[in-house]
C-alpha cells in the first residue's frame, strides 16, 4: 500500500519522496542507493546480509547491484522516506574515485541531528515547491554529506565487476539483457553457458552476490520503469512486453520491488522535475 510518490531527476540521478507501508522483497538497482527515514514507520532493511534499523540517526547506503529488502511496520503504518538513486558515474567523477570501486563500506550510515535536519528541510522544499536549481544544489550537498558520513570509499568488496566476472556469468547476463521482454528459463540459460542448473546458480551468486532470479528481476524492473515513463502503452501491454501473463501479476511484482503500484509510479515519473 502506498499513498504517494514524487520523483525529481538531476545530473546526480534521481530522488523520490516516498510514503509507503508495503514491504520490499529482495531486489537490487544499477545505481548506488541511499535511504533516509523522515517520519512514520521506519522498518528494518537487510542489505547484503546485514540488518539496518532505519531512524533519525541511521540511514542506509547500498552499493550498485547489492541485494536488499525492507520490512516495514507489521501494523500497516506507512513511513516516509527520501530515496536517492545515484548515478555511479556522476558520483565517481564528483568524488574522484574509480567507477569499479564500492561506495559504501557499511550499509549503516550515521546521521547526526544536523544532517537529519537538512534531510527534513529538503523534503519540505521538494514537497512544497518542487525542485529548482537551489533544491538540486541541496540534493547534491546532502549526497556529499552522507557519503562523507559513511566514510566508505573503496573499502568494501566490489559487487558485480563486469570485467572481472567469469565468462559464463557474463554470457548469462548478456542473455538475460537480450531477452528481458520474454519469460525466462534458467535451466536453458545454464545449459547455454555450459553449466548445470545448481552449478550455474552457485557460480552466479558467488560472482555477483545476487541470485539469477534477483538479477533478472532487477533487469525487468529497469525496463518496466523505462516503459512506464516513456511509453503510452496501457499496463496490460507493459505487462505482456515483460513476459507477465496478467496485469495483476505485473502490478504485484512492481509493487513488491518499488513499494508503489505501476500506475502511481507512471504518474510520478511523468511529472518528475
Amino acid at each position: 500500500m502506498a499513498t504517494s510518490i514524487r520523483l525529481f531527476r538531476g545530473s546526480f540521478g534521481h530522488v523520490s519522496v516516498l510514503n509507503v507501508a508495503s514491504d520490499f522483497v529482495t531486489h537490487a538497482h544499477a545505481e548506488a542507493h541511499i535511504i533516509l527515514w523522515l517520519d512514520g514507520a521506519a522498518g528494518e532493511m537487510t542489505i547484503g546480509g546485514e540488518k539496518v534499523q532505519l531512524g533519525p540517526t541511521v540511514a542506509a547506503g547500498i552499493n550498485a547491484l547489492e541485494p536488499h529488502s525492507h520490512a516495514l511496520a507489521a501494523d500497516g503504518r506507512p513511513g516516509r522516506f527520501l530515496a536517492f538513486y545515484i548515478d555511479p558515474e556522476w558520483l565517481c567523477r564528483r568524488r574522484g574515485v574509480a567507477l569499479d570501486r564500492p561506495i559504501f563500506a557499511s550499509p549503516a550510515i550515521p546521521v547526526d541531528d544536523w544532517l537529519h535536519g537538512v534531510a527534513v528541510a529538503l523534503h519540505a522544499e521538494l514537497d512544497g515547491g518542487g525542485a529548482d536549481d537551489l533544491a538540486f544544489y541541496e540534493i547534491e550537498r546532502l549526497i556529499d554529506c552522507l557519503v562523507d558520513a559513511a566514510d566508505s570509499i573503496g573499502r568494501r568488496r566490489r559487487i558485480a565487476a563486469g570485467d572481472q566476472l567469469d565468462i559464463r556469468v557474463r554470457r548469462a547476463i548478456e542473455l538475460m539483457r537480450a531477452n528481458v521482454h520474454e519469460r525466462i528459463c534458467f535451466d536453458a540459460v545454464a545449459k547455454s553457458v555450459g553449466l548445470s542448473r545448481p552449478h550455474f546458480f552457485t557460480l552466479f551468486k558467488e560472482q555477483t552476490s545476487l541470485t539469477p532470479n534477483v538479477y533478472w528481476n532487477t533487469l525487468r524492473m529497469q525496463e518496466a520503469q523505462r516503459q512506464l515513463q516513456w511509453s503510452r502503452e496501457p499496463l496490460t501491454s507493459v505487462a505482456w512486453n515483460l513476459g507477465f501473463t496478467t496485469q495483476g501479476n505485473f502490478t504485484r511484482f512492481f509493487r513488491d520491488h518499488a513499494g508503489v503500484p505501476p500506475t502511481l509510479y507512471r504518474e510520478a515519473a511523468r511529472n518528475a522535475a
